[in-house]
């Protein structure tokens, strides 16, 4: 799969700050991935929402549904049948759309711990079985790429994109940064795609930071390659509590983060969406002025 270079793909905003949003109790450890086991049409109706407010990628509610998260709950059996149903949910949510145009559904494949912790990245061995565990169950469904997302650590994000490569479906791999620029760990986003380079991964991006670090960290992408880059930043409220994220007394965020995918868009980012705190109003938003 490659990308169209004279096309700058919507990629659509949060699923689990989303799910709160819209009254729903997201409580860790399985935060978004509870909506799979009882409230599946809830998940089906905001990657509906996202695709007919302009996205052009949805992905898939798999954040929180590996086997050593589901396993703190009690529910490590359902590893399979969880994975292929989020899937499944996401075609069902582009059938129902019917948009004029291609949808493409990106698998998620994240840390495997919380991804702001990185000294609580597992061993590689642990890193190697599971991701590729999910890897594999993902690729039998009808996902078009990997969504390698938030990692935090070389390492991992190696293991993860080993395991996706593996299974002979395309990749785009994305970093958590810090306020230099950094991955969370202090290692360079240079070193990073040098040792990812070998996955021939479609896109490198940039998600789950403040507007006032993508400047920093998006230089240092793009200096670091030269293939297609993303980025998808935080909106409105910050990360914490029980639930995974607070909007109280949340700043809105739209005017702002609209404005910073036009200059994005102007320094030739191919791939622009949102994360934590984001929602349909903000897709329809920077859909609009970045097809203008």
């Amino acid at each position: 799969m490659k990308l169209d270079p004279n096309k700058t793909y919507i990629i659509d905003g949060a699923l689990g700050t989303e799910l709160q949003r819209r009254n729903y109790e997201t409580a860790l450890p399985l935060w978004s991935a509870k909506a799979l086991f009882d409230n599946p049409e809830l998940v089906k109706n905001i990657h509906k929402d996202y695709i007919l407010a302009g996205a052009d990628i949805i992905t898939t509610n798999t954040f929180r549904t590996q086997y050593r998260t589901l396993k703190k709950v009690g529910l490590s059996n359902e590893v399979e049948r969880i994975n292929q149903l989020a899937t499944q949910i996401a075609v069902w949510a582009r059938n129902e759309a019917a948009v004029d145009r291609e949808i493409l559904i990106a698998g998620s494949l994240t840390t495997l711990e919380d991804c702001y912790e990185v000294g609580l990245v597992p061993p590689d061995k642990d890193l190697e079985r599971e991701h590729g565990e999910q890897a594999e169950i993902l690729a039998r469904t009808p996902i078009d790429f990997f969504l390698l997302e938030t990692f935090n650590t070389i390492r991992e994000s190696k293991a993860a994109a080993a395991a996706a490569h593996a299974t002979g479906k395309p990749l785009a791999i994305s970093f958590v940064a810090n306020s230099d620029g950094d991955l969370l760990s202090g290692e360079s986003i240079q070193d990073a795609v040098d040792e990812l380079e070998q996955f021939d991964p479609m896109a490198y991006m940039i998600n789950c930071i403040p507007l006032s670090h993508t400047a920093v960290s998006l230089s240092k992408l793009q200096s670091a390659t030269n293939r297609p880059v993303g980025i998808y930043a935080n909106g409105d409220g910050e990360s914490g509590s029980d639930e995974g994220w607070v909007f109280e007394n949340a700043k809105n965020e739209l005017e702002e983060y609209t404005a910073h995918c036009n200059i994005w868009k102007d320094l030739g980012v191919q791939l622009i969406g949102g994360c934590c705190g984001t929602n349909p109003e903000f897709t329809q938003a920077y859909s609009v002025t970045l097809q203008s």
